[in-house]
């Protein structure tokens, strides 16, 4: 009798691992994923491993940068990371700022299909009221595959991460912008060559 309850115990755990290991990914084991994808494609992201495209102005197409040789009159900066297969995982859009005042980055992490996965604004900019130096914006989602959040993060800090008070700050510099769900749908919007 006895053993016939180990068996038992020993089914019923075996049972339980299967429904386990059946289960679907939950929100949180989903975004610390995401987070860990985001944190290798950024881990990659160094001046030989990225694809460099510039808008210039007055011109329709953009033109590649190679070896660091950029034109002159840029509007925009775009970085493209691929990964082995050339399919396209990061693309940062880099608005240029001809007095210096401020930084954009808008970056868009896309997955194995050309989903997107993460999006991260960063905003540094002077002229805000609520610091002597840059302010230093920083927002950050994650999103699921049905493009719902799953994880934010926002932080307002100086120079030296210290928090700042969002109401106190002018915000000169928040210009529109979009977030693309799919890199085909980023290619068609922004008139980026498949390369």
């Amino acid at each position: 009798m006895k053993r016939f309850y180990i068996i038992c115990f020993a089914l019923a755990i075996g049972l339980s691992a299967c429904k386990s290991s059946k289960k679907n990914v939950s929100g949180n084991d989903l975004t610390e994923q995401l987070k860990e994808q985001k944190y290798n494609t950024d881990r990659q992201i160094s001046d030989s491993s990225l694809v460099v495209l510039v808008k210039v102005k007055g011109e329709k197409n953009l033109v590649r940068v190679e070896h660091k040789r950029y034109p002159r009159n840029i509007e925009t900066t775009y970085n493209l990371l691929k990964d082995k297969k050339e399919r396209i995982v990061y693309l940062a859009e880099l608005p240029y700022s001809e007095t210096s005042e401020w930084f954009i980055a808008y970056k868009s992490y896309y997955d194995s299909t050309g989903n997107l996965y993460a999006f991260q604004r960063i905003n540094n900019f002077l002229n805000n009221g609520c610091t002597r130096g840059a302010a230093m914006e920083n927002m950050l989602k994650y999103y699921d595959r049905s493009f719902n959040v799953l994880d934010s993060v926002y932080t307002l800090t100086d120079t030296y991460k210290k928090p700042l008070d969002k109401g106190a700050c002018k915000f000169p510099y928040n210009f529109p912008y979009s977030i693309f769900k799919t890199i085909k749908e980023y290619k068609e919007n922004k008139g980026i060559p498949v390369l």
